[in-house]
């Protein structure tokens, strides 16, 4: 049989210090010469961390493929226009005849689906579907405030791409606010989304929004980069769908390594936003926003849609995901949506007495006071810093010139978080309970965290361990 591997890596007590706290040392000092070697614990040790591929022990190499192949009569392939997609390689005018009969008929077929409504085929499956296969929309760098071009081209080899309710010739989708939530939840997660809140704008969350965004009577917003304003109808209601775009756990350990940074979730997070823009056309509704940042205040957002509270770096901590998460993509919509609440899972609590993120804060700059405070503008001296919340805030020079100088960027305050844990044991739900029911146990709870090494650097560089070992996209596979 195959030797079994580790599945995932995470800082723990040795087993050396484990066996010594049931009283076992002398098991474990026999031990002593190995973990004196190049591993850490016997858990790196028996991983093996070497870059081999590691197939099941039922299958073998073979020198040829297991299909018959004639390397002297194999031709090689023209190029894409020959494909099949292509009609001009079906030959002549009849065989362009035959291939745009085909396309009119899935045309016809699709759109007698969506007009029948028809389990599994109706508006909202064809939007789903078009978000998943074309969402990526201009470009996967940058969204545009309006999101992917949804009017058909007759040119594109598949007509009925990005097609919305006026060209199937149905009304709009229409559903409860409940139901339309729910909805968007489920599109969410297949379209990237960890999780989901929905905040409705009024005069209260509109200051959430950045100041270049403006309200205009028009029947449909628009980007005018002349003016520098993003614009947005002023007689309509409107919804921000928050969603959570989650980082690699996986990756917080190598701190001294650029693996470290979760670049990948901001290209998965503009991806998000073109595919969650192209549901909404499908589903006959508006959608604004681009990139990241595009909106307004993730943290503020993120916090009013129930999705985490508001942590002592200054940065969201959710019970479920803790700080595993790069950002809060806003999409704002007139898809009437029912409204989630800000929660009190007894984090922000939490936070007064931990400070675990301040203490282990290689550059100083996040608050030790352990009352949170108001920003003032009067002898604040920050600029970036809106006043309006009483928290804890950060010296954003002190953060941003560590982060940029000559160390990979810096995730230190997520890494050490109490609440960013791979594990999804029921042991640390049992913890958070704790936590929001009985304040008490805080700092008990605290010390723990640091007993069994949790938040400590595996390494800095992850180029040795299996392959197989890291989550695919480097997610923790458990809460992805």
């Amino acid at each position: 049989m195959s030797k079994s591997r580790k599945t995932h890596y995470h800082s723990t007590v040795s087993r050396r210090d484990f066996m010594k706290i049931l009283g076992m040392g002398a098991f474990a000092t026999a031990g002593g010469t190995l973990m004196n070697g190049p591993f850490k614990d016997l858990d790196e040790m028996m991983a093996s961390p070497v870059a081999d591929r590691k197939m099941p022990f039922w299958v073998k190499e073979v020198d040829e493929p297991t299909v018959k192949i004639d390397w002297d009569t194999m031709e090689v392939f023209p190029h894409l226009g020959n494909s099949l997609f292509n009609p001009n390689a079906w030959g002549g005018e009849a065989g362009v005849k035959e291939w745009m009969d085909i396309q009119q008929g899935n045309i016809d077929a699709v759109t007698e689906s969506v007009r029948n409504n028809v389990p599994g085929q109706s508006l909202k499956d064809h939007a789903l579907a078009d978000a998943q296969c074309w969402g990526w929309g201009p470009t996967a760098v940058a969204p545009s405030w309006t999101g992917p071009d949804t009017e058909p081209n007759p040119m594109w080899e598949h007509p009925t791409m990005l097609w919305g309710p006026e060209h199937f010739g149905v009304p709009k989708y229409e559903g409860t606010p409940d139901e339309n939530s729910r909805m968007v939840r489920v599109a969410g997660r297949i379209l990237g989304a960890a999780d989901m809140g929905f905040v409705k704008l009024d005069e209260r969350t509109k200051k959430l929004l950045y100041g270049n965004i403006v309200f205009e009577d028009v029947e449909k917003g628009y980007d005018d980069p002349e003016r520098h304003v993003s614009v947005l109808p002023n007689n309509k209601d409107l919804w921000v769908i928050c969603a959570v775009i989650p980082q690699s756990l996986n990756e917080y350990g190598y701190r001294r390594s650029w693996a470290n940074s979760n670049t990948a979730a901001y290209s998965r997070a503009a991806i998000y936003s073109n595919r969650i823009k192209t549901f909404l056309s499908g589903l006959g509704y508006q959608h604004y926003g681009g990139g990241t940042g595009s909106v307004g205040r993730a943290v503020g957002f993120g916090v009013m849609a129930g999705l985490a509270e508001y942590g002592r770096p200054g940065i969201m901590v959710s019970p479920q995901y803790g700080t595993n998460f790069r950002t809060v993509m806003l999409t704002v919509t007139d898809l009437p949506l029912a409204v989630t609440k800000p929660i009190d899972a007894g984090i922000s609590n939490f936070c007064r007495t931990c400070q675990k993120c301040a203490e282990m804060c290689p550059s100083g700059a996040i608050s030790t006071n352990k009352e949170t405070q108001w920003a003032d503008w009067a002898d604040g001296e920050q600029p970036w810093q809106a006043k309006g919340l009483k928290g804890w805030y950060i010296d954003a020079k002190k953060c941003y010139g560590y982060m940029l100088g000559n160390e990979p960027d810096c995730n230190m305050c997520q890494t050490v978080c109490p609440f960013s844990k791979f594990d999804s044991a029921v042991m640390h739900d049992l913890v958070k309970m704790s936590i929001s029911s009985t304040p008490v146990l805080n700092n008990t709870i605290r010390k723990l965290d640091d007993t069994f090494g949790y938040g400590k650097e595996r390494g800095t560089d992850m180029w040795d361990v299996d392959p197989m070992d890291i989550p695919l996209w480097g997610l923790d596979t458990s809460r992805s």
